[in-house]
């Protein structure tokens, strides 16, 4: 049988077989010519970090993965039981939890599929406990408890943190850490630390997320940085009100909370210069407006704004919707505590929230005044 091709079809086969024969490599694309007049170095920059985070992306959608958490930790709660029944000792819980911790790494190691990486997570999350458990029990006195578990707990992270291939435990793994630091230090009524660990989780956060091309292997490291530190700060707020201070007190405790409030503060303008291209920028108007912007809420407001703030001006430039809506969902929880622990009448306090939005509303309208494309962007 003859085929017969005619020259339209011979000239578009031609076409496409030269177009795969030239197609161009994300370096010769970068390195073209009309490519670099319209594009910096931030640039290049910035999409080749898109790139990599869209092909390093985990291929089960959120949901999905908060579902294998949830059901790997009711896995693990019965796995601990059942473990300690067997041998109701520390030691069996220790040697039990880490026979536990080493066989969930080796899953998460051998193969990806759904089930093995949920048995993994469950077998790790049991080894944990039972680990904890067994250093507990081990304490002859109740006050050395939180601070053994601490050490140990922390112990534990750096250890399995890159041996387990989980990005669920690294993401709860610190944030577990950070709880029973902050349990330690109610416990000890150490409250100066809680300014220390505050400036921990915002130092985290910014380094994580603003240095360039992060192994994605740190980025659940990252989340749960994002997520714990206005946390932190909601549970402070919420810890020196008179109802939460006097169940774990017995009386109102007040810790000031500038120290926290200045070191945020002047994180949150190094986000500023960082995003915007440096210190060339401070004469702009814009600029202006948001570092007067940022002494005023500093000044006036609780250092929970000054996060959410932060949160939503690296999730915007980053393309980070998880940082988008943690700030969503915090902020109106920070201006409802901020609000409420204000010491005046009903009366006055409507004003100040009246007052409070005219004047948000108020700066997005000069802010798209002053350079409505950069400022928007």
């Amino acid at each position: 049988m003859v085929t017969f091709i005619s020259p339209k079809n011979k000239k578009n086969r031609a076409r496409r077989s030269s177009m795969k024969n030239n197609t161009l490599t994300l370096n010769e694309l970068f390195n073209h010519p009309d490519v670099r007049k319209t594009t910096g170095p931030q640039d290049m920059e910035r999409i080749e970090a898109v790139l990599e985070k869209e092909s390093n992306a985990p291929k089960e959608p959120v949901f999905i993965r908060a579902l294998l958490g949830l059901g790997a930790w009711v896995a693990a709660i019965f796995l601990t039981i059942f473990s300690y029944e067997m041998e109701k000792s520390s030691t069996g819980a220790i040697i039990f939890g880490c026979a536990f911790m080493g066989a969930g790494i080796i899953l998460s190691r051998i193969h990806r599929a759904v089930f093995l990486q949920q048995l993994a997570l469950a077998l790790a999350f049991a080894g944990n406990l039972l680990i904890l458990y067994g250093v507990g029990e081990k304490c002859d006195r109740f006050h050395e408890i939180v601070p053994v578990l601490v050490l140990t707990h922390a112990a534990l992270c750096l250890l399995v943190y890159p041996l387990l291939q989980n990005s669920i435990y690294r993401f709860l793994a610190p944030i577990g850490l950070t709880i029973l630091l902050i349990v330690w230090i109610v416990d000890e009524k150490a409250f100066d630390w809680i300014h220390v660990l505050i400036a921990a989780e915002a130092v985290l956060t910014g380094v994580l997320f603003l240095k360039n091309r992060v192994p994605q292997f740190f980025k659940p490291l990252a989340y749960a940085a994002a997520f714990m530190l206005p946390s932190t700060l909601l549970f402070w707020n919420l810890y020196q009100t008179a109802e939460f201070s006097d169940i774990f007190l017995g009386r109102n405790h007040i810790e000031p909370l500038w120290p926290a409030t200045l070191f945020l503060a002047g994180g949150l303008i190094y986000i500023y210069f960082h995003l915007s291209g440096g210190l060339s920028r401070i004469a702009k108007p814009w600029m202006i407006l948001a570092l007067g912007a940022t002494i005023f809420l500093g000044i006036f407001s609780t250092p929970g704004i000054l996060v959410v703030i932060g949160l939503l001006v690296l999730g915007y430039s980053l393309d980070e919707w998880i940082l988008t809506w943690l700030a969503y969902v915090f902020l109106p929880v920070f201006l409802i505590v901020f609000y409420y622990n204000l010491q005046i009448s009903l009366e006055y306090k409507s004003y100040i929230i009246m007052g409070s939005g005219l004047i948000l509303l108020g700066v997005r309208w000069i802010a798209g005044r002053l350079m409505p494309k950069e400022v928007v962007r």
